[in-house]
């Protein structure tokens, strides 16, 4: 199945707020919004480790699919009555299927719930893998997370490294704050220093890194942010004031900036705030 420029969800129990959230954002980008539900499980070879499944038992898991999918493409339905919505019920190991995806799709957004040990190692090894490898912006949406009544009109953060890994960040985020009619805020984090020509190095990187992009997006207002605090902890506490955090990674690879290492693996762990991974290719 084709899915063309699609902003396709990975559907599953925790993808409630993740299919809202796509499902505006698909209606904001003019774009169909593709749900795709992945039964890791096949007849007669069942989850592995000497199990298996009878064709009854894998029907019950198909017809669970299918509810699910359609729970989606009604929820999803509501935000705008115009919307373009198809659903996908497909068998595989999960995280190829979901790459292959990558390749048409505009973006990928799956959910995630709680902050459990469970949750958080699930989260681990298929969000961390996606992140890394998704040729498509990646994002995560916090299922259950209260959303505040002013949302749809904050900012969009953006984590500028000084490197080209924060290129396609920063037209990411660009992007969506030009759809939703926000400001940017582009935060540059360098780590403690008392030295009054590091912070003039600084605002000069954060500077050069935003070169261009204003004339490129004239109706979206940057604003630039400097800061000796950790990374992880500056952008975490701006994001609880915007409506999305967009970081980059070098795609594909692994995550190698001193800025979005360790710091973007532990983000998609805690931030609330939708976050969204811009692979650099």
């Amino acid at each position: 199945m084709s899915i063309g420029e699609a902003v396709v969800v990975a559907v599953d129990e925790s993808a409630g707020s993740a299919v809202a959230w796509a499902a505006h954002t698909a209606a904001l980008h003019r774009a169909p919004l593709h749900l795709l539900r992945i039964l890791e499980v096949t007849p007669d070879q069942g989850l592995g480790l000497g199990t298996t499944i009878t064709t009854e038992d894998y029907s019950r898991f198909e017809e669970h699919g299918n509810w699910l999918l359609e729970t989606a493409a009604a929820e999803a339905a509501k935000s705008d009555p115009g919307l373009t919505i198809t659903t996908e019920l497909a068998t595989g190991a999960v995280i190829p299927a979901l790459l292959e995806r990558t390749h048409e799709a505009r973006m990928l957004v799956g959910g995630a719930r709680g902050g459990g040990a469970l949750r958080r190692a699930l989260l681990g090894s298929v969000s961390s893998v996606l992140a890394r490898r998704s040729h498509c912006p990646f994002v995560v949406v916090r299922d259950g997370v209260p959303l505040p009544p002013d949302l749809a009109t904050r900012p969009i953060l953006v984590g500028v490294d000084g490197t080209k890994i924060s290129e396609p960040a920063i037209a990411a985020a660009l992007d969506e704050a030009s759809a939703r009619g926000v400001d940017v805020i582009a935060l540059h984090a360098e780590g403690s220093s008392d030295d009054p020509e590091m912070d003039a190095l600084d605002d000069y990187v954060l500077a050069e890194s935003l070169a261009g992009w204003q004339e490129r997006y004239p109706n979206v207002r940057i604003d630039r942010e400097t800061t000796h605090d950790r990374p992880e902890r500056s952008l975490l506490e701006l994001s609880t004031a915007t409506q999305l955090l967009v970081v980059g990674t070098r795609g594909r690879g692994g995550f190698t900036s001193k800025v979005f290492g360790s710091t973007s693996q532990s983000l998609l762990l805690s931030v609330q705030t939708p976050i969204m991974i811009a692979p650099t290719p």
